[in-house]
């Protein structure tokens, strides 16, 4: 969805907020979201040299933004498919401001999620910088911008860092799942696919 689009949906937005209001609603409107398919984001993520998980090159480019993306990613139902916010983020880190955009724009549960999975990529980018920057053209760091509101202590241990976000996730997730295996093998799976491409 473009910019002018969304800036069209929001005014829409405030006007029957203000029908409702004048009839007593005291609920806030929602801003919609595209809903794309799995094979949509699929597609999406191949567009742009994440080929995390099935899909081809079905739509542009240009068809999915990078907020919208992350959007529709961390609001997937597929666990892979939340998974390849990680991969997307160290292919692309100048995507920092978009992930941040999206956030705002979340409802609490998808918002963690996003959250969580974007500090989890940013250790990993530290963890692993001298092996992706073998691998990328540039390498941009990805800034800290939710451990505060995750409220998780990044120290200077990176494995420790990772368990706190793990157990964060878990504990708003509600999932007794392995959260650093989960976010090592995104990682991992992106980096052999990126030396398989260098080869």
């Amino acid at each position: 969805m473009s910019q002018s689009a969304i800036d069209h949906l929001i005014i829409a937005l405030n006007r029957l907020a203000t029908a409702e209001q004048s009839k007593g609603k005291k609920s806030p409107p929602k801003i919609q979201h595209m809903n794309y398919s799995p094979a949509h984001l699929a597609s999406a993520l191949d567009a742009y040299d994440v080929p995390f998980l099935f899909g081809g090159t079905t739509y542009p480019r240009a068809a999915v933004l990078p907020r919208e993306l992350l959007i529709g990613l961390a609001t997937a139902p597929e666990a892979r498919l939340r998974a390849a916010i990680i991969p997307l983020l160290l292919r692309h880190p100048e995507f920092a401001d978009a992930a941040r955009a999206a956030a705002q724009e979340l409802e609490p549960l998808p918002r963690q999620t996003l959250q969580c999975f974007y500090t989890a990529a940013m250790l990993l980018q530290r963890k692993y910088a001298l092996r992706l920057g073998h691998l990328l053209a540039t390498l941009h760091d990805l800034p800290d911008f939710f451990s505060r509101d995750l409220n998780v202590m990044l120290g200077a241990e990176i494995e420790n860092a990772l368990r706190a976000v793990g157990r964060r996730h878990a504990a708003f997730a509600g999932h007794a799942v392995n959260w650093v295996g989960t976010y090592e093998h995104a990682a991992q799976h992106f980096m052999k696919h990126l030396e398989q491409q260098a080869h």
